[in-house]
């Protein structure tokens, strides 16, 4: 629990990072959004869920709208596709509205595949976007000198990581404790994953 805890509240460093530097490059800023949206979760769900005991199916409910627009919002920015994103964002409100109908607190997690799809598609096809991008330009910059490719790929490997585990969903619950403990420590190390990668990409993202 203290380790969950711990990869918790550093959600908050990208953040201070962010207003520390002052002075970040463009992809930065496009994704300022979801470092915000991050610290904010990692406070909520620090008071709400470990210190105050809330009922987190509210919270989530708008935190996957909020998740979504935020990391849309970073691809929009960095590509051309601008109408193929509008569309994709607006099918996406529209499916989460339609699950609004016959949501409920009590309703099971398998429930939002839809919309876990959705989001997993989009992160997936603009990785596919972007290394297509780079290699059809043939730049001299490498990829580890570029603030681009360390959110690209992280957000990748935490969207499709977090998928395959979603997926599973249903027999995490309905196996023992320890199977439930094992796929719930690999939710713990994905975000440990993206929060020490924008840690120090945000770190490294000055403008000099």
């Amino acid at each position: 629990m203290n380790f969950t805890i711990f990869v918790c509240l550093i959600g908050v460093l990208p953040l201070i990072l962010y207003f520390l530097n002052k002075n970040v490059d463009s992809a930065t800023k496009y994704l300022f959004p979801y470092i915000l949206l991050l610290a904010v979760a990692s406070v909520y769900e620090f008071f709400g869920t470990y210190i105050l005991k809330f009922n987190t199916s509210y919270w989530f409910r708008i935190y996957i709208l909020l998740e979504f627009g935020a990391v849309w919002y970073f691809y929009y920015k960095i590509f051309k596709y601008k109408i193929f994103y509008f569309l994709y964002g607006f099918g996406y409100f529209i499916i989460y509205i339609y699950s609004l109908i016959n949501w409920s607190p009590k309703s099971k997690i398998i429930d939002d595949l839809p919309l876990t799809l959705i989001m997993t598609f989009m992160v997936i096809i603009s990785s596919f976007f972007w290394f297509i991008n780079v290699f059809k330009k043939l730049e001299e910059r490498p990829l580890y000198l570029r603030t681009e490719f360390y959110y690209i790929s992280i957000l990748l490997i935490y969207f499709s990581g977090t998928f395959l585990v979603f997926l599973m969903t249903d027999y995490i619950i309905s196996n023992d404790s320890m199977e439930l403990l094992y796929y719930w420590n690999l939710i713990v190390i994905f975000n440990l994953i993206i929060r020490l990668t924008l840690i120090f990409t945000v770190w490294k993202a000055r403008k000099k």
